[in-house]
């Protein structure tokens, strides 16, 4: 009986087209369902869409991650290249998101009117009316 030796390359190229496949596939899939559970009528689960961005958002970067790691070991140089650029691009747009999503939980405060009057302490009342 022979058996089949197989190269590095052969399975390295099997997990970059998983990862390409699940970066296709999954990232869209991720967004529908989270479109679909925001659709949901008369009250929408706030939590079940923010389960589904996130999973989109971690599937989104971190199969380019995991594919420029992967480059390096099989002498993929190209590859690795091409992977890095593409995370790089992933990960600030995740973060970016991340952060303007922060941002419009927690809202700045607006600053009070230039006509407020505030009392100081040690010194008289100086404000109209009191």
């Amino acid at each position: 009986m022979e058996t089949v030796e197989t190269e590095p390359g052969a399975i390295s190229g099997i997990a970059l087209g998983l990862l390409a496949l699940i970066w296709v596939f999954g990232v869209p899939l991720c967004l529908m369902q989270a479109l679909e559970a925001s659709m949901t009528f008369p009250e929408v689960d706030q939590a079940s869409v923010s389960g589904w961005l996130t999973a989109a958002a971690w599937i989104f970067a971190a199969a380019p991650v995991l594919a420029t790691g992967i480059c390096p070991f099989t002498d993929r140089r190209v590859g690795a290249w091409i992977f890095g650029v593409i995370a790089a691009v992933c990960v600030i747009f995740v973060l970016g998101s991340v952060q303007a999503h922060e941002a419009k939980l927690h809202p700045v405060p607006s600053p009070s009117p230039s006509n407020h009057c505030m009392e100081r302490s040690g010194g008289g009342n100086d404000c109209p009316g009191g």
